[in-house]
């Protein structure tokens, strides 16, 4: 799918990153996209500080109060995945911990690389890199126990969503530092920047590139441009970077995103929580677009207080883009550690809702970057018939782009469906999706990849 918008010339217009308005209250849900529940550890009435944890997980990863102030209540709220869980209410009051202090900055000589995972599971720092299976990164990098590489992207995959991309302009002697950490940590033999081609700061990236460094200038024109498949494609077409046996890109590196190495750097930098992250906000429903560091919790209606109000009446909110997001049930969802960006269009924005049958098209199948049928894995999943070995296990390679979705005239949710059975799969739950997965002679192999695609 090819933009017509350019989101380098977008991202010029922006010259602030402003910090948003501390609201009344905020609510911290239980459960995040990873499908993860926490246990609160506090009750009704207790005095929490700012950056103190509140709940934890079974894996020992906490959740924070990003305020200081009083336990109100536990409440029911919405989430960014449009599913309803429960959440700690607390009322803003008292001193910060945070906020406001000057922080002393730790450089990477001073960073002990044992205590870095641990840091990150504690501090509660996600892995946005792709917002459909979010992790924890500390968890992330102690599963996978080695990293060739360290890989990050910094611009948005989605190219109506500019928050990676702004992080990257405001943010890069932060990035930097933080880069050098972790790279350290999970002792990888280099580090890989991917960024937008025609970048205002190309220049400046560039000069960073030495034996252990190595930037890639991607073009961005078309969705999806930031996966790992397109940027492994674009590094190994780069005729300018010298490699070597040593220094390779591959599906074993470790890849994130401005946003999560921002965290990063917060965390192991300054020894702080997440307690808050940069949401892009914008639409025709605003008087203007902005970037701001919210508090974690903080309620949509209570950002777009901030702005100025609604100049129209939204009839659609989406959150993290128009391409791979999804719709907002209510004004009071928090933000949380997977919002990067808030959508706001007016009725006469609003696309057509209704699902109807397939009409057998083959548009998704034509626009798959990974030439999968999401037709015939729809078909089959939702009417509960009986998939061969080879078209079930190809659902391990979609990317999760959405581009089936975009294309679909009858709006089914063929992604949604393609996730399903590729995490039942993942699961070791193949055999109630598979008819012939002990008869059938054909073979897949769901590491392979397909044929490089031209940027």
């Amino acid at each position: 799918m090819t933009f017509s918008i350019e989101i380098s010339n977008v991202v010029k217009n922006y010259k602030y990153f402003e910090t948003a308005f501390l609201p009344h209250t905020i609510t911290i849900p239980l459960k995040l996209e990873d499908d993860t529940s926490y246990n609160p550890c506090v009750k009704v009435g207790d005095l929490v500080e700012e950056g103190q944890v509140i709940a934890v997980n079974s894996k020992k990863v906490n959740l924070h109060s990003s305020v200081p102030g009083k336990v109100l209540d536990i409440v029911p709220c919405y989430c960014s995945n449009g599913k309803q869980y429960f959440g700690i209410k607390i009322e803003f009051g008292g001193k910060f911990s945070y906020t406001g202090k000057k922080l002393r900055e730790f450089q990477p000589q001073e960073i002990t690389p044992n205590l870095v995972a641990d840091k990150l599971i504690s501090y509660g720092i996600f892995n946005t890199f792709n917002l459909a299976k979010i992790k924890n990164l500390g968890l992330e990098i102690k599963e996978a126990k080695k990293f060739n590489n360290l890989v990050v992207r910094l611009f948005d995959e989605d190219n109506y969503r500019y928050t990676d991309s702004l992080i990257a302009k405001f943010l890069m002697d932060k990035l930097m530092i933080a880069a050098k950490t972790l790279a350290s940590a999970i002792s990888a033999q280099g580090i890989i920047f991917a960024f937008n081609n025609k970048s205002e700061n190309k220049e400046d990236l560039l000069k960073l590139q030495d034996e252990r460094i190595h930037v890639i200038g991607m073009n961005i024109k078309r969705y999806p441009c930031g996966t790992e498949r397109e940027i492994m494609s674009a590094y190994i077409r780069n005729q300018s970077i010298k490699k070597t046996d040593k220094f390779k890109i591959s599906k074993k590196d470790l890849y994130i995103d401005s946003s999560t190495l921002y965290e990063v750097y917060k965390a192991i930098n300054t020894d702080m929580p997440q307690l808050s992250r940069p949401v892009f906000v914008y639409g025709n429903c605003l008087k203007a677009s902005t970037i701001l560091d919210v508090k974690l919790g903080t309620t949509i209606k209570d950002l777009v207080k901030q702005i100025g109000g609604f100049v129209k009446e939204p009839k659609l909110i989406v959150i993290n883009g128009l391409i791979s997001g999804s719709r907002v049930q209510s004004l009071d969802t928090p933000i949380t550690k997977d919002v990067k960006s808030l959508t706001f269009l007016s009725k006469e924005k609003k696309t057509d809702q209704n699902i109807f049958n397939c009409i057998n098209c083959g548009n998704c199948r034509f626009i798959c970057p990974v030439k999968i049928s999401p037709d015939l894995i729809y078909n089959n999943v939702i009417y509960y018939k009986e998939l061969t070995q080879n078209i079930a296990l190809s659902s391990i390679r979609c990317t999760n782009c959405g581009l089936c979705n975009i294309n679909c005239p009858s709006r089914l949710p063929l992604c949604q469906t393609i996730m399903y059975l590729k995490n039942s799969l993942l699961n070791d739950d193949s055999a109630k999706f598979t008819s012939e997965s002990k008869n059938s002679s054909t073979s897949f192999d769901p590491k392979q990849d397909s044929e490089t695609q031209e940027d």
